[in-house]
């Protein structure tokens, strides 16, 4: 019989309590990467959680602040439910595991580190994750950061949606070189300089297309560290039909292959990162890279 301990939770109910609700304060800010918020419904969303059971632990949110399912109605609870399906979904492409818990805690006595405001777990579990580590070495073992957990599952789920809204699905990535400081760019059709990007193929995580998308149009060999954005665009085929096509972007640091070479000869462009929203020939990839400026900048080498 598996069980998934977690001990240590036992500081959120017995520890200092906390005034301000962490999903409501999330909620409110800015920028849903800073917060975790992989994706906004009508009623409800998904975060990630700071503190993981295991990689990729999100959490089904309500926007309202209520304490109990009694609380919430009907289509909230029928969308929480399906937000939570959706993860299950993602996180077997993205994550390839063996299993989930799913689960509400009610109330402290039940483990709710936020007993005020509800919360559906959904925890994905490999076979023998839950070995001696976090008991007996007290550490927890956790195969990635959670910025680039976050990046792939952000990515998965509005591909997701993307695909049930008829969207062509793309993947693209803002690859760094962290040894040069230089951004990866990349001659497209007609001679712009455009980002890496291209089709999400049958089968094909978003996160993994945009791995192989870079390889493929630079030579280069990538490493997600985080989510950089989505772009959504009409494209005008020869034949003169359009397709709605819905981009998501990776961040990424990049290392050179023995291919990297024959493309810097062609077709790859290695820019500054100051410079690189610059040599962009279409705005909104100029915005995307210039909103990622700073998170580029704290990946190079280079001051």
């Amino acid at each position: 019989m598996e069980r998934l301990w977690t001990p240590w939770r036992m500081a959120y109910v017995g520890g200092e309590k906390r005034h301000e609700c962490v999903f409501c304060l999330a909620l409110q800010e800015e920028d849903d990467r800073d917060s975790l918020i992989v994706l906004r419904g009508e009623r409800a969303f998904v975060i990630l959680n700071l503190f993981p059971y295991n990689s990729g632990h999100s959490m089904v949110v309500p926007y309202d602040h209520v304490a109990s399912l009694n609380d919430t109605d009907p289509v909230t609870r029928a969308e929480m439910f399906e937000l939570a399906n959706l993860m299950v979904e993602v996180s077997r492409i993205v994550l390839r595991c063996d299993g989930f818990n799913l689960g509400l805690n009610l109330g402290e006595v039940a483990g709710a580190g936020i007993a005020d405001h509800i919360h559906l777990h959904v925890v994905p579990r490999w076979v023998g994750d839950a070995n001696f580590m976090p008991i007996l070495g007290d550490t927890m073992v956790m195969p990635e950061l959670i910025p680039a957990t976050y990046a792939r599952l952000r990515a998965e789920a509005e591909g997701t949606f993307a695909r049930r809204d008829g969207d062509i699905v793309q993947a693209g990535v803002i690859a760094v070189v962290p040894e040069s400081g230089d951004v990866l760019l990349r001659r497209g059709r007609h001679g712009l300089i455009v980002l890496p990007k291209g089709h999400v193929d049958r089968g094909e995580s978003v996160a993994h297309a945009a791995l192989r998308e870079l390889h493929e149009e630079t030579g280069y060999r990538g490493t997600i560290v985080g989510w950089a954005g989505s772009s959504r665009f009409i494209y005008r085929e020869s034949s003169g039909e359009e397709q709605s096509r819905h981009v998501s972007y990776l961040l990424a640091t990049a290392t050179p292959t023995m291919e990297s070479a024959q493309h810097l000869q062609s077709d790859t462009i290695l820019v500054p990162v100051a410079e690189a929203a610059q040599a962009l020939d279409f705005p909104d990839l100029s915005s995307l890279v210039t909103a990622n400026a700073p998170v580029l900048k704290r990946l190079t080498k280079h001051p």
